[in-house]
């Protein structure tokens, strides 16, 4: 509510009324579609390569419609979907929930990798319009840079160097309480096993690749509903626009962070701010592909979650037994 408050307050509401009777939709539920139903099944083969040295063959329709139920339940109660997808599949192929879960985890880190890699370079290439948009904030783009690139390589010395990583967190941790110390220690052990799923070069590739397949169909995702709203869509060159996207889609991600159902609210906020003050958006318009985008996309993800939801024969008690186990 707080963040939806910031997000529509002092706009026009009439305007934005208006631009909402007449737009052209066809860009945003054609973005959106892509980024649901496209971005949902690359995520679904990713998710089936990390799956590979627990069990093999694992169908992909199996692997989508526990995606897709996944992300519905995501958007009703934040991070419980994050569950439900290892609980579903698990139990439809009868493999270990806590195997599948911890695939979970690894797919969340390689997607925080993707993330902090983009978001810097993001900076670097934004350094400027950031900084005149907010005075002042130059160092702190530098020191936040600097932060998210070192956030990045530790990720990464944890994944290829799990060993001396261990002996670096065990290190630190031996000065907190041994309560604390134990429950950091054992958290960190566990993640660290997961990254032995990558240890395999071919599958880190593999990895790699569709983890660039999901950023770039999420950033056509946002950039396709900008046509709808006449954002950048005149006298602005197509690589610059995929970059203002790209600046979006991070700031958006941050978004997600927020455990709010469906991302309301900051979602809309971040959109706002980002289009307004960084590239000069008109704010009704701003606010228009904001609200058009999150119901579509809202819309989709429950239309396709509902229709597996259905089709596989599933409970309620079932979804409600994996957000408790």
């Amino acid at each position: 509510m707080l963040f939806l408050y910031l997000a529509f307050r002092n706009v026009n509401l009439h305007e934005l009324g208006e631009i909402l009777k007449s737009t052209n939709y066809f860009f945003v539920i054609g973005g959106i579609f892509i980024g649901v139903v496209i971005g949902s099944a690359v995520r679904a083969k990713r998710w089936g390569i990390l799956l590979e040295p627990i069990k093999k063959g694992i169908r992909f329709k199996g692997l989508f419609s526990a995606t897709a139920i996944g992300y519905m339940v995501n958007n009703l109660i934040p991070r419980s979907g994050e569950v439900v997808r290892p609980f579903l599949l698990g139990k439809d192929e009868d493999i270990p929930k806590a195997s599948v879960f911890a695939t979970i985890i690894v797919e969340r880190i390689i997607d925080t990798t993707m993330f902090l890699l983009m978001f810097g370079l993001a900076l670097i290439y934004f350094k400027g319009r950031i900084a005149a948009a907010i005075p002042d904030i130059d160092f702190a783009i530098i020191i936040l840079t600097a932060g998210i690139f070192l956030l990045l390589g530790t990720i990464m010395l944890m994944m290829f160097k799990p060993e001396p990583s261990l002996k670096v967190i065990k290190f630190f941790t031996r000065f907190l309480p041994k309560k604390i110390h134990d429950r950091i220690d054992n958290i960190f052990t566990s993640l660290l096993k997961g990254f032995s799923i990558l240890k395999d070069p071919r599958r880190l590739l593999r990895m790699g690749f569709w983890s660039i397949v999901l950023w770039v169909v999420y950033l056509f995702s946002t950039y396709i509903p900008f046509y709808s709203f006449d954002i950048f869509t005149e006298n602005t060159p197509f690589l610059e626009s995929l970059w203002n996207a790209n600046l979006l889609l991070v700031l958006i991600n941050v978004a997600m962070f927020i455990p709010s159902p469906a991302a309301t609210g900051p979602y809309h906020y971040i959109c706002k701010v980002t289009l307004v003050s960084i590239f000069s958006v008109n704010e009704a318009k701003a606010l228009g592909y904001a609200t058009s985008t999150h119901l579509v996309s809202f819309v989709l993800f429950f239309i396709l979650g509902i229709y597996f939801f259905l089709t596989h024969h599933y409970k309620i008690s079932e979804l409600k037994e994996g957000t408790s186990s």
